[in-house]
């Protein structure tokens, strides 16, 4: 096990290797959605890549943005997985509220996770742009995502805490709301 003064230089190695171009991507289609009005963005994530998921969500509703958390309702995502399964709660949300004008944001160490991959498999059939957080070699996920911001690290930890640092770049360029 990593002692803490190594993974925060485990953390600062894998962060100073993400460019920052690598987002703009995202970034454009943001400014989009907030300045044409049309279409939600819809996140998901799981485990710590789910508390990222949120966080995001918030900042992107303090910019203007229809954001939703596609795991944010806990009763209703015990009862899907319950008469369903946990893998489909995102994907049957999407089929069900989605929009070809939406848009999905996936955050995921692994990009294996198979409600994460269900949801960017529904959200390509409805026509939404899909765009990546990703940790590893990006899993399946990266080949379901118009595009992706790869962490290269295997060490979930790292992964998260970039993924975290993501989410504030993608704040600071939206305009940061919450210093008014």
């Amino acid at each position: 096990m990593a002692s803490a003064a190594e993974h925060l230089r485990s953390t600062l190695k894998v962060i100073a290797t993400i460019r920052a171009a690598s987002l703009r991507p995202l970034l454009d289609r943001l400014q989009d959605l907030r300045a044409g009005g049309a279409g939600a963005v819809w996140v998901i994530g799981n485990g710590g890549s789910q508390a990222n998921a949120s966080h995001l969500v918030l900042h992107l509703q303090e910019h203007g943005l229809k954001a939703r958390d596609l795991l944010a309702e806990t009763a209703y995502i015990t009862a899907m997985a319950n008469d369903h399964s946990y893998a489909v709660v995102a994907s049957r949300t999407l089929r069900t509220l989605g929009a070809a004008a939406d848009t999905l944001i996936v955050i995921t160490g692994s990009g294996d996770s198979p409600n994460v991959i269900l949801a960017l498999v529904e959200a390509r059939r409805l026509g939404m742009r899909t765009y990546g957080l990703l940790g590893f070699a990006g899993g399946q996920a990266l080949a379901l995502c118009d595009q992706a911001v790869l962490v290269a690290s295997s060490d979930y930890g790292c992964i998260e805490d970039a993924h975290s640092a993501l989410v504030h770049a993608i704040n600071a360029e939206l305009g940061d709301l919450t210093r008014t």
